[in-house]
């Protein structure tokens, strides 16, 4: 994080402070941390009485079904005959009851991971539960004491809406750990461990593996590596990657992906490639001193097999920052409220990585039903879509959004708000490639085999006209298939041109829908290939 910016961190230390200066009686809560959420509270109620001194010290007490109920004197966890009380009574919302009428002092009481009772309808007591926090809130507008100052903070990994009293509420967001966070777990984990210092490396690359974790998962790959090599050092890092993009996949909608890909392994596409290459240092101290924006992101349109998904991955290679592919269409799940939940935490996870691409593959795929009524899918497109946008508006985060779609028919038609101006940097259309280079493609794949003879790539280059890049890639393979199979011999021209003369291309039965894709292009974004290889020189497009 660039120095003199405000932390995601310190922003939630600064909402739940606000949020209990205003004496919130509810507060919802997305986090699985709950030792972290506990430390933020006793932080934001020691910043509150400080900033209040002539106020009456608010207490903090925590709930769980695990921990019973815990009062906070300050400097540990301890019980009176209050809470003894209130851990006889069975039930758990007379429990809360109690907490309400026993104590006449301000208070803020963590329910942690009681979301559930809120959240299913046929949880037992959930009506009651639900029907005493509203009497809070109302009783707070009658200025009762007994709900002056009192707090309760609802905490839970997906803590999704609950209708009855979704307007009287306030939702925070705990970011996950950060660097400094990071730092201090790993410090915990080797004095643990007990491993001699000289077996540790202080450099941030070790840190920077674990972002996007949260403490508990941290600590768990810090200790793996520690116990599979003995020290936690560079040399670590393959093995903490391999336990974060674990944990990190098991949500279904993101994954780690190392990049091998290199721009020069990327045909043609030479505006694009310019553009890129003009902004990869943009997220440096320098350039913000400069006081340059940080890059949004960009969107790559166009036909299927042109090379948009090896450009993304290129793209975390070139600029030497991860790569998280986000799985739009795994977000939908049957559960109520879920797809929401996914798609703020696999955010969260960008945010926690940055700075970072984030690749969003067939966007158009995953906001098909945004375009509509809503419907079909009980409105949940539309308030996925809807997160995204306003994520989209508002992320401060270093993270460079790579969308792409394979139909900017359906995009325009379904989401035209995605693809105005200021959603991202800019907007580009893959298009078949141009004779040069498909030429470049043919060699790019070429040069990836072995024993080749004398190949006239111009001819090939030719012979392909409105072939896409993967479908040039599969006759290089059907051809070396061919060649391997009459006694492993050298691969050479008529087995490549014998390739070509069997295929048909896709953009033959395409050609009305890439017409009509490209017109959409020109009026909102630009080529990603120009006739020319320098870009600036001049040239129109060439198919």
């Amino acid at each position: 994080m660039a120095e003199g910016k405000e932390s995601l961190m310190d922003r939630f230390h600064n909402e739940l402070t606000t949020a209990l200066k205003a004496s919130t009686t509810l507060v919802f809560v997305e986090t699985s941390e709950w030792e972290r959420l506990e430390g933020a509270i006793t932080k934001a109620v020691a910043r509150e009485k400080h900033e209040k001194q002539n106020d009456e010290e608010r207490l903090f007490l925590s709930y769980s079904d695990l921990r019973g109920i815990r009062l906070w004197d300050g400097k540990e966890w301890c019980e009176d005959e209050r809470i003894k009380r209130i851990r006889a009574i069975p039930a758990f919302p007379m429990k809360l009851m109690a907490l309400r009428d026993e104590f006449s002092y301000p208070m803020v009481t963590l329910l942690d991971d009681q979301h559930l009772r809120l959240h299913n309808d046929s949880h037992s007591g959930r009506n009651a539960v639900v029907q005493l926090l509203r009497d809070l809130v109302r009783l707070k507008r009658d200025n009762s004491p007994q709900a002056m100052r009192k707090t309760f903070i609802v905490a839970g990994e997906f803590p999704n809406e609950v209708p009855e009293i979704a307007h009287e509420m306030v939702r925070l967001t705990m970011p996950l750990p950060d660097k400094e966070i990071l730092t201090l777990t790993k410090e915990k984990v080797v004095a643990q461990m007990e491993i001699s210092n000289s077996d540790v490396d202080d450099d941030e690359e070790v840190i920077r593996a674990a972002l996007g974790l949260t403490v508990m998962e941290a600590e768990i790959a810090f200790s793996h590596a520690i116990a599979s090599h003995g020290s936690l050092t560079q040399s670590s890092i393959p093995l903490i990657m391999r336990k974060k993009r674990d944990i990190i996949s098991r949500s279904g909608a993101l994954d780690y992906i190392e990049p091998k890909v290199k721009m020069e392994d990327v045909g043609g596409l030479n505006q694009l490639k310019y553009w890129l290459d003009k902004r990869r240092a943009a997220f440096s101290p320098l350039a913000e001193e400069r006081g340059l924006p940080t890059p949004k992101g960009i969107l790559l349109a166009g036909v299927p097999g042109c090379g948009k998904s090896l450009t993304a991955k290129a793209i975390g290679n070139e600029w030497s920052m991860p790569l998280v592919r986000f799985d739009l269409g795994a977000v939908f799940q049957s559960t109520v409220g879920s797809s929401e939940a996914n798609i703020r935490n696999a955010l969260k996870v960008a945010e926690a990585v940055s700075p970072c691409i984030l690749w969003i593959d067939e966007i158009e795929k995953g906001l098909a039903g945004s375009g509509g009524s809503g419907n079909l899918d009980s409105g949940v497109g539309l308030r996925v879509f809807g997160t995204i946008l306003t994520w989209m508006n508002d992320n401060e985060a270093d993270v460079f959004v790579v969308a792409t779609a394979n139909n900017l028919v359906n995009l325009k038609q379904n989401s035209p708000e995605l693809l105005r101006k200021g959603r991202f940097d800019e907007v580009f259309f893959i298009d078949l490639p141009d004779k040069h280079s498909r030429k470049d493609i043919f060699e790019i794949h070429l040069n990836k085999v072995k024993d080749v003879g004398e190949i006239d790539t111009d001819r090939l280059a030719e012979m392909t006209s409105e072939w896409s890049g993967s479908e040039i890639e599969a006759a290089v393979q059907d051809a070396l298939f061919s060649a391997f199979s009459e006694k492993n011999r050298t691969l050479e021209q008529k087995d490549l041109m014998a390739s070509i003369e069997r295929c048909t291309p896709q953009a033959q039965s395409m050609k009305d829908a890439i017409q009509q894709m490209r017109d959409i292009a020109d009026a909102i974004g630009q080529r990603a290939s120009s006739g020319s290889k320098n870009p600036e020189g001049g040239g129109g497009n060439v198919y």
